[in-house]
């Protein structure tokens, strides 16, 4: 599996153009749902800064990965849902964001929702899927921390998932490594039927 880091993009115009036909693979969620340690879990390298402290990604990074002969960008959005920095700081990230959904659309293969399965899906979460579903973007909701979250916690948290009309979860540990087989055949299956 060979990943490397392309670029950090704060403005719109940076976004990276590339005559590759590489899909974007997204990852997005709120802040300190575990980004980072998802796509070092899922790369099997430390890629993506970790950190305790949430908002730690303010800028769309992109890394190069080829698997299997899938070529795609792994794309790290910044989490939504943290405010922490001066309101300018906070309009640009959602600018960014939005900006990127709107600009890139052909260019998504997939967009991964990252929701932690102790927490369940936020008001934030909700909004998002409902962005993408507008958009026409194709989705998955990946949950993140499996393993600190109940039997029971984990049970409302798929429930809420389906009553919001997501088809598609995956359930993960970057902890305790459970998941990747099945998030892979998910990123797989999405970037076959939209090369």
């Amino acid at each position: 599996m060979a990943v490397e880091f392309v670029k950090s993009v704060y403005r719109l115009e940076d976004l990276p153009k590339t005559n590759e036909p590489r899909k974007d693979i997204v990852f997005v969620g709120r802040s300190n749902v575990g980004k980072s340690s998802l796509l070092n879990f899922l790369t099997g390298r430390s890629i993506a800064k970790v950190g305790k402290t949430p908002g730690r990604t303010r800028a769309i990074n992109y890394f190069k990965w080829d698997f299997e002969g899938v070529k795609a960008f792994l794309v790290d959005l910044p989490g939504y849902g943290f405010a922490r920095g001066d309101r300018k700081e906070v309009e640009n990230w959602k600018r960014l964001i939005e900006g990127y959904f709107k600009n890139r659309v052909s260019d998504i293969g997939l967009v991964l929702v990252l929701v932690d399965a102790k927490v369940g899906p936020t008001k934030d979460d909700a909004l998002m899927l409902e962005w993408l579903q507008y958009l026409g973007i194709p989705y998955a909701v990946v949950l993140t921390k499996t393993d600190k979250a109940s039997q029971k916690e984990l049970s409302q948290t798929v429930r809420k998932l389906k009553e919001l009309g997501v088809e598609e979860i995956i359930q993960t540990s970057s902890k305790e490594r459970r998941g990747k087989d099945k998030l892979l055949k998910v990123i797989f299956s999405h970037l076959r039927k939209n090369p």
